[in-house]
């Protein structure tokens, strides 16, 4: 309705105003009754009513917790002694790493005394190297003829394969997911 219209309803008095707006509140109703149905439709999903799993589409449900909320704050409680990773006391390398120059005017600090020093420490493991062994049967004749053939050991059956504790370690990776590894397949 423009400003015109809605003057041209006023002039024509006052059951034409009282008219006018009782229809537009049966409208507003109507339209308000409808917007609810739609919410309603769009809430509903398989869990909720009869509808199949296959029409919720791809968005999952946020997962509800079955924990009850305790008296405690989350995290550390007061008194309780944490667990963290230590600083050893006599670390395999050391690398000292020097300030060389002031970081708000650029002048050189090579003649100035070190202050302190904060330290901090990586704990990590060395590079893995792949060992092989390879192991070799001999063959001999006999002297009646016969062809003879060391016996491999138990577990090499293969010219090439990996050993047991490669199988190990593949194992022990996908278990605890410390790896990329297709869930699926």
């Amino acid at each position: 309705m423009t400003r015109q219209e809605a003057e041209a309803i006023y002039d024509a008095g006052k059951e034409t105003v009282v008219r006018v707006l009782l229809m537009m509140d049966a409208r507003i109703r109507a339209l308000e009754e409808r917007v609810q149905s739609l919410e309603n439709q769009l809430a509903k999903n398989s869990r909720n009513s009869s509808k199949p799993p296959s029409s919720d589409g791809f968005k999952k449900p946020a997962p509800k917790s079955l924990r009850k909320k305790g008296k405690r704050k989350s995290g550390g409680q007061p008194g309780h002694t944490g667990h963290t990773l230590a600083m050893a006391d006599k670390p395999e390398h050391t690398e000292v790493h020097r300030v060389k120059e002031c970081e708000h005017c650029g002048r050189s600090l090579a003649d100035q005394s070190v202050e302190g020093i904060e330290k901090r420490q990586v704990h990590d493991l060395p590079p893995l190297r792949l060992i092989v062994t390879e192991h070799q049967a001999e063959t001999k004749t006999c002297a009646c003829g016969h062809l003879n053939k060391a016996a491999f050991p138990e577990g090499v059956n293969a010219p090439v394969q990996y050993g047991e504790g490669i199988k190990a370690a593949a194992v022990y990776l996908k278990n605890y997911k410390l790896t990329i590894y297709d869930t699926n397949h």
